[in-house]
């Protein structure tokens, strides 16, 4: 029994032809849902609701933009929602790829008592879910009198309390890992110059760190993006909410019945999308510079 197959005048394993068969269907469950979302947004609602569904977005002719019109509305503060969510984005991207950084380059680099505990205790905090420390951080925010404002996500986010499972200790974590991998013999050779540390972190450290820290921004910037929970939690007022929040909270008064919420959950991926598309060789990158030591 031959175990290769002819396609394209190219020899190709069956076993190869299976694999990419697999690949193939789970690209198509993954993408269905979106695929999905943004057919139904160009539709009229008795169409998004047929069964079966409309995987494919219809001909030019038959694209209906009346739900995009209505997000952009007065009544509608759509552009307000996406306005809060890449500021406050943004804010946490930047201070974590800092904390991250720092943290990461002395885990990786210096010696201090109790370090390998700290370290653990880091790790183990991606086990504790948010839902577990929401309440005591509100009450620390609520003590600032900061609850009902961006300060009340940024805050808690920035120093990894909010999101430890990810911004906290994933950052510290994969910028370990990245310096680690870096030879000391680059730090001794600066050190004979007469470096220290911090020049060395800023001339050495941080110019070989681009692609991790591209690839750890961006994780930050899409979980933060995304975050739901915290900010339902912290902001009340809805000229404050960010994009997940607000398209709930636009649905109960604004809705009648139709599917603009699909028009607006699109137009919230694209972002996250576009910046997934363009920087995910920094994150391939980043992940096998990561993984070369331990």
């Amino acid at each position: 029994m031959k175990d290769k197959s002819i396609v394209f005048r190219r020899a190709i394993k069956w076993d190869q032809i299976t694999i990419y068969f697999l690949i193939v269907v789970g690209a198509f469950i993954v993408i269905a849902p979106f695929l999905w979302v943004l057919s139904s947004s160009l539709r009229p609602f008795k169409e998004a609701i047929s069964l079966p569904p409309k995987w494919l977005p219809p001909s030019f002719r038959e694209l209906n933009f009346s739900y995009y019109k209505r997000l952009f509305e007065i009544s509608i503060p759509f552009s307000t929602f996406m306005k809060n969510s890449l500021n406050m984005s943004l804010v946490i991207m930047i201070g974590m790829v800092v904390h991250g950084a720092f943290a990461g380059y002395a885990y990786a680099r210096f010696r201090f008592p109790g370090k390998n505990v700290m370290f653990t205790l880091i790790l183990m905090s991606m086990m504790v879910p948010v839902q577990a420390t929401i309440v005591p951080i509100y009450k620390i925010m609520s003590s600032l009198k900061i609850v009902d404002t961006h300060l009340a996500v940024t805050l808690p986010s920035i120093m990894g309390a909010m999101c430890p499972g990810l911004a906290g200790a994933f950052g510290i974590f994969m910028m370990r890992q990245f310096f680690k991998s870096i030879p000391r013999d680059l730090e001794e050779a600066a050190a004979i110059d007469g470096a220290g540390p911090i020049r060395a972190f800023f001339s050495i450290m941080l110019p070989q760190a681009k692609a991790s820290l591209s690839s750890l921004a961006i994780i930050v910037f899409s979980f933060s993006w995304n975050d739901y929970f915290t900010s339902f939690v912290m902001i009340n007022s809805t000229k404050k909410m960010p994009v997940p929040v607000g398209i709930l909270a636009i649905r109960q008064p604004f809705s009648t019945g139709d599917q603009f919420e699909l028009a607006a959950v699109v137009l919230s991926i694209l972002p996250v999308l576009m910046i997934f598309i363009f920087g995910q060789k920094w994150i391939m990158k980043s992940m096998v510079q990561t993984g070369i030591k331990g």
